[in-house]
């Protein structure tokens, strides 16, 4: 008969785990873990859940959300286990005291704290005599004063002691900044086991933050990935992602924090299974941010991280508990990811209005696109402004042989997010409608080939060029060497998603060397007129070319 591996919390990564045990003749249960929060921060998880939970429907148990530890550990005592996990930071402590209790291969119980609270972790490094950062517990403003006259420095990080991603994280500069930091925190009323969440001030340590995630087995640490993050800060306070970037090849410096997180991950108190760390690395070497005892977030696909790394971390982490023999093996092999690979978070400034979302056209257009993930689009036409990890816009996950090629679609997408925001989502309308002359029987004088003419007045007479519609786009000849986009009326920009994978469709009916043309009657209706057409041009691999001299308003492009 098979046994039972139960999964405690398993929305993002930790879903792995589900296709996992079952490889390896195991049946999976899932156990709903306590999620810690306010009602906005933990209804991306509940949603997740469900989400994972319909598309599984009734073939894997679900043991549901209970306060009651008891009745828990009666539950899935019922299931005989072989394993209890966490695949999720919600999971964590319960995955840790079920295995304790029921006799498991797992980590020490009386090391919880350490692995969840980011002030016991802190703590631990000091008593391990590892670098640490200095900071205090606080719960009320007056000892947030008393503790930053005591640390005597500007800059400082305010952060949940006990919070999934980046909720409650706010980097400050001056005591204002520190204190509006803390209100916040205290105002939003988050409970653990009916307590208020208490805030862990620290000072801010500067310089470039990496990931590295390990698993381990009995006591031994085996480097799985690293990573390289880029953050930037937002106007709120808070530290938003930007993007991950894998990290391809180990250069001066990297070994020496490999070794300090190996330290880590021993003082914590880790014997088994995953450690997703977060580090800085500044002139005084490497210094844990934070240490999270599950599987990397960011919902990474398995064979996208199989592509980068030659594995993926869920199945590293069973073999942690399942396969010593091959945890040894692997753990000698080299560090040579065989691909780039990135994870590019986007960032919403401000509350967003969403009725069509372009970037899922834009973002499968760079050449090292591999997936995206925009869960949050269509749930509400109001995107919130990013805070934390659960309010990104979306993520794309790109992957490509050439380093440099990720990090030029990492910055394209970017700029875009930071300068052309109206680009990637698409609100309601409200301004007047913008109109230029249409003038395509001159532009169609410039053609002197086979041309295309994708048009939204195809009853036009454009003698010397084949004309289509929508509807005749998708049967139209490839191979044109000049293309002319004609959408000169505004409803043709209603749904801006579907206009734009139009246009990408069309593109495509052009030969390589041959040339698009784009006149102001088209563009003007575009968020950012010219410079939103170019966009979409620039995504789609095409040149801008200079203007003409006797047609300076018509964008020319060469594929």
């Amino acid at each position: 008969m098979k046994r039972n591996i139960i999964i405690c919390e398993y929305a993002s990564t930790g879903f792995n785990y589900i296709a996992d045990v079952c490889a390896r003749g195991y049946n999976p249960v899932l156990l709903d873990g306590i999620l810690v929060g306010t009602e906005e921060e933990v209804r991306p998880f509940r949603e997740m859940r469900e989400a994972i939970k319909h598309h599984l429907g009734d073939s894997v148990p679900v043991i549901p959300e209970n306060a009651d530890y008891g009745e828990v550990l009666r539950q899935v005592k019922a299931y005989d286990p072989a394993l209890v996990i966490a695949g999720s930071e919600y999971g964590v402590a319960i995955a840790t005291q079920l295995a304790a209790d029921l006799g498991l291969p797992g980590n020490p119980a009386d090391r919880i704290r350490a692995m969840t609270e980011k002030d016991a972790m802190h703590e631990a490094l000091r008593d391990h005599g590892l670098r640490y950062i200095r900071g205090k517990t606080v719960r009320t403003e007056a000892e947030a004063n008393a503790w930053y006259d005591e640390l005597g420095v500007e800059d400082t990080v305010v952060k949940r002691v006990r919070g999934s991603g980046t909720q409650g994280l706010y980097m400050c500069h001056g005591r204002d900044e520190m204190l509006h930091a803390v209100r916040e925190n205290l105002s939003a009323g988050v409970k653990n086991n009916g307590e208020d969440v208490a805030i862990l001030i620290q000072e801010r340590i500067t310089g470039t933050e990496y990931i590295v995630n390990t698993v381990s087995c009995n006591g031994k640490h085996r480097i799985v990935s690293m990573w390289q993050y880029s953050k930037v800060r937002m106007p709120n306070g808070t530290n938003a992602y930007d993007n991950a970037r894998s990290l391809s090849r180990l250069k001066v410096g990297h070994s020496r924090l490999v070794r300090y997180a190996c330290r880590v991950a021993d003082a914590i108190g880790i014997k088994y299974g995953p450690v997703h760390g977060e580090y800085m690395v500044d002139e005084n070497g490497p210094v844990l941010i934070e240490v999270n005892c599950r599987p990397m977030g960011g919902g990474l696909p398995r064979k996208f991280t199989e592509a980068i790394f030659g594995h993926h971390e869920t199945d590293a982490a069973l073999d942690s508990y399942l396969d010593p023999a091959r945890f040894e093996a692997d753990a000698l092999k080299p560090y040579r990811p065989e691909k780039h690979g990135a994870m590019k978070f986007f960032i919403l400034s401000k509350d967003t209005d969403v009725r069509s979302a372009p970037i899922l056209q834009l973002a499968q257009h760079l050449p090292s696109f591999y997936t995206g993930s925009f869960d949050r689009i269509g749930r509400s036409e109001i995107l919130s402004e990013t805070r934390n990890l659960e309010t990104m816009g979306g993520t794309v996950y790109l992957l490509h042989e050439s380093e440099l090629q990720i990090r030029r679609d990492c910055a394209l997408l970017h700029l875009f997010e930071t300068e052309y925001p109206e680009i990637l989502y698409q609100g309601r309308k409200t301004e007047a409608a913008v109109t230029a002359e249409r003038n395509i029987h001159a532009i169609l004088k410039k053609c002197h080939g086979a041309t295309l003419v994708f048009s939204d007045k195809p009853d036009d007479n454009m003698e010397g060029a084949i004309v289509t519609d929508s509807a005749g786009l998708p049967g139209a000849y490839d191979g044109y060497e000049y293309g002319i986009l004609d959408l000169s009326r505004p409803e043709s920009f209603a749904d801006m998603e579907s206009t734009v994978e139009e246009i990408y469709a069309f593109i495509g009916k052009i030969r390589k060397g041959g040339r698009l043309l784009v006149p102001a009657s088209t563009y003007c209706h575009l968020p950012y007129g010219i410079e939103g057409m170019e966009i979409l041009l620039e995504t789609a691999g095409l040149r801008i070319e200079l203007p003409s001299p006797d047609h300076p308003d018509l964008l020319t492009a060469s594929v």
